[in-house]
């Protein structure tokens, strides 16, 4: 006769095979780079306070309610040239400075003075890339990322500093970004514009500095 023990493990074996065997749902996505211009990438804030992604196919995007953010005839020129009042270099090398000074004392004495420099370097690294893509929309160039990880994490970390129009390249493929109801981003590709119905002036926009 099983032992309550003996049964509790059994249980527990019984639902871990079920959730195993319950088929699972994929969140359609571009599996490769040549699908990216298929889809829209679609960021937001969960009621968690959890910044989410999702990809959702062009067909069924409403490329009419966003037509005024890109023009049909390309992205070339159309970002302004904006005040951008940031010093990257400075921001970086202050925030180097901050951090050694936090690594002095006996708790950080195991560190030699090379391995606080590296660590801190790191530690700042981030921070100046953003500071820096976000320098490159100012001065009227897209910003350009070589994989979709990449673009997904910088994205969703400065999604509250772009502004319409925005011109982000992935992997070689043109995006706009545009904006929805309750602050959420869409990063659209601007060939799925150009091969609609949607016909629309050419509008300037920049990012926030």
């Amino acid at each position: 006769m099983a032992t309550p023990i003996e049964r509790l493990m059994s249980l527990s074996l019984s639902v871990l095979l079920l959730s195993c065997s319950v088929p699972r749902h994929t969140v359609p996505g571009p599996t490769s780079a040549l699908d990216l211009s298929k889809y829209v990438l679609i960021i937001e804030r969960a009621p968690d306070g959890q910044v989410l992604h999702s990809w959702k196919p062009v067909e069924d995007f409403n490329l009419t309610a966003h037509s005024h953010q890109v023009a049909t005839r390309g992205v070339q020129g159309r970002i302004v040239q904006a005040a951008f009042n940031r010093d990257c270099e400075q921001e970086r090398d202050a925030c180097e400075s901050m951090c050694l000074a936090g690594l002095r004392g006996r708790a950080w004495s195991h560190m030699s003075a090379g391995s606080k420099k590296e660590h801190c370097v790191r530690v700042c690294m981030r921070p100046y890339i953003d500071c820096c893509k976000l320098r490159e929309l100012a001065e009227g160039q897209a910003v350009e990322f070589h994989a979709m990880d990449e673009a997904v994490d910088w994205l969703k970390q400065n999604r509250e500093r772009l502004l319409e129009g925005a011109v982000v390249v992935i992997a070689g493929v043109a995006f706009v970004v545009a904006f929805g109801g309750g602050g959420i981003l869409f990063v659209v590709p601007v060939i799925s514009f150009a091969s609609s119905d949607v016909v629309s002036e050419p509008r300037v926009l920049a990012v926030t500095p």
